[in-house]
């Protein structure tokens, strides 16, 4: 029997699921098989590893199961929500911020951390699609981060610099560090910053002073101020005006698909339509995830499923949950 393909006649309820811990703790997950394995090989690789049975006499009472210990339980929260609804990925997240940016500015340490935790969490989520081979995840998840910088007025960190060029596989933070180095350039030149802190880290890691001479090189070569091109800036488009490019950048420059794409539209606008504030999602979009996280689901945002609904409300009673509206 194929592990991984839907038998939804022959096989019991338990064989449609699989486990999946995460953390040291082991949170558990449990997902739609069908539906993790037809988006990642990473996933069909290794379920099928671990759930191949070896008994046949048992083989429908095994459940399969496999463990992401090096991962985030709060971050793989954000990817089944994506999994699960990923037209509706963007407007959720973006509809959150209001309220962790209220909180943070009650001086409510609470409100501090799911905001800074929120952040973190679209990090490793970026890495993590890049780990498991999503493109798309990885894009929508850097589109998640520049929305959340530019409306809370957030500045790249030490520590985060750090972390992309310490903790992290370069290949797999590519795009995450072209990011980081650029607010870096805008940060540091164009505001009052502890430079001396950064000219630290640029000793530490000779790959980040690399990474942002290249990047002074490309500003000057393109005649662009660095003070006042945002990184945190999407422009809805990839094709601008002059006046245009010197403010911010183009909507998918920091993008998997950048180099291919050029001056062309973002390929994920034509496949799912509008995803993020860049290019503003219908109205309809947000009553709908509400409506997903309180119990109901809309029709129009099943077909992504096929009607699996997803589990998400249920990680409501976790002691800590970035998906919380309440």
């Amino acid at each position: 029997m194929a592990i991984g393909k839907p038998m939804m006649d022959s096989v019991p309820e338990a064989r449609e699921d699989v486990k999946v811990l995460v953390g040291q703790q082991q949170r558990e997950f449990t997902l739609n098989r069908r539906l993790l394995c037809e988006t990642s090989t990473f996933f069909r690789d290794n379920i099928e590893a671990v759930s191949s049975p070896t008994d046949d006499s048992h083989e429908d009472d095994e459940e399969a199961m496999m463990w992401l210990p090096a991962e985030s339980p709060e971050m793989f929260e954000l990817f089944v929500l994506w999994l699960y609804r990923p037209r509706s990925f963007s407007a959720l997240v973006d509809s959150i911020i209001p309220k962790l940016t209220r909180e943070r500015d009650l001086a409510s340490y609470a409100g501090s951390s799911k905001l800074q935790g929120l952040r973190w969490n679209l990090a490793r989520l970026h890495v993590f699609a890049s780990v498991i081979d999503l493109p798309a995840l990885q894009d929508v998840a850097m589109d998640a981060i520049q929305d959340l910088y530019l409306r809370c007025d957030l500045d790249v960190s030490p520590r985060f610099i750090a972390y992309l060029y310490q903790e992290c596989d370069a290949t797999h933070a590519l795009r995450l560090r072209k990011w980081a180095v650029a607010m870096l350039g805008w940060s540091l030149n164009g505001a009052d910053h502890d430079a001396a802190l950064f000219e630290r880290l640029f000793h530490v890691y000779p790959a980040l002073a690399e990474d942002y001479r290249i990047h002074l090189a490309k500003m000057a070569q393109s005649k662009a101020d660095v003070r006042i091109k945002n990184p945190q800036l999407r422009l809805p488009m990839n094709k601008l005006r002059s006046g245009e490019r010197f403010f911010g950048f183009r909507l998918c420059s920091f993008h998997s698909h950048r180099a291919s794409v050029g001056e062309g539209s973002c390929p994920h606008l034509l496949k799912y339509g509008p995803l993020s504030p860049a290019a503003p999602s219908p109205r309809s979009v947000t009553g709908m995830i509400l409506e997903e996280e309180f119990g109901s689901v809309s029709g129009s945002d099943v077909e992504d499923t096929e009607g699996i609904l997803s589990p998400v409300g249920e990680m409501r009673s976790h002691d800590i949950s970035f998906l919380d509206l309440s």
